[in-house]
């Protein structure tokens, strides 16, 4: 077996496809081209052109996880998830491969993911630790949530959301939906009467 043929893809210049014995074998990253010391007329073997396709779904799958995770931080979970969902569960050792990586170069890391996701929350839309554990655990992520927004600041905020009657049972409802428990939205409706 000899490579016959090397050409850039005409969509993705990153890319490159590689055909042996005139047939269309595999497209790989250009990185791999030099990494693997690919050129015209070389003979390669059974098991080197298994390691070739190897080698190209592991870029593909690793190129397309980096590419995901350029949008915001995920979870390891999210990452497996979308992989398994772009290039079906026949690719789940290469799946596993690229995850292991992105581990290994930081780029997954659920404690950081879930800090990072509570301070979005607190900053944009805040809940109480309940709700947070419910969303994480959505994403995957199974950490104790340490809340640094309180009832009473998320109260504050209720205030200033609400006017008119039955301003309590407002604030109440806004706190319930935020995740807080009825002991904790007692206690903040309580000293919000005090206040009054």
């Amino acid at each position: 077996m000899r490579i016959t043929k090397l050409e850039y893809q005409k969509k993705d210049k990153n890319r490159v496809n590689v055909y042996v014995d005139g047939e269309f074998v595999v497209g790989v990253d250009v990185n791999d081209i030099l990494k693997l010391n690919l050129y015209k007329d070389k003979e390669l073997s059974q098991e080197d052109t298994k390691n070739l396709v190897d080698q190209s779904k592991f870029g593909k799958l690793f190129n397309f996880a980096l590419n995901f995770l350029s949008f915001r931080p995920r979870s390891e979970w999210e990452i497996r998830m979308r992989l398994k969902r772009k290039f079906g569960k026949d690719s789940g050792a290469v799946q596993n491969d690229v995850v292991n990586k992105l581990k290994q170069i930081n780029q997954i890391d659920d404690e950081v993911f879930a800090k990072w996701f509570v301070e979005q929350r607190n900053t944009f839309r805040p809940k109480g630790k309940r709700a947070i554990a419910m969303e994480l655990r959505r994403f995957g992520v199974k950490i104790k949530v340490e809340n640094d927004i309180s009832e009473t600041e998320l109260a504050k905020r209720a205030l200033k959301k609400y006017h008119g009657e039955k301003v309590r049972e407002k604030i109440a409802r806004f706190l319930a939906s935020r995740g807080f428990n009825w002991d904790t939205i007692e206690s903040v409706v309580a000293r919000l009467q005090k206040r009054e």
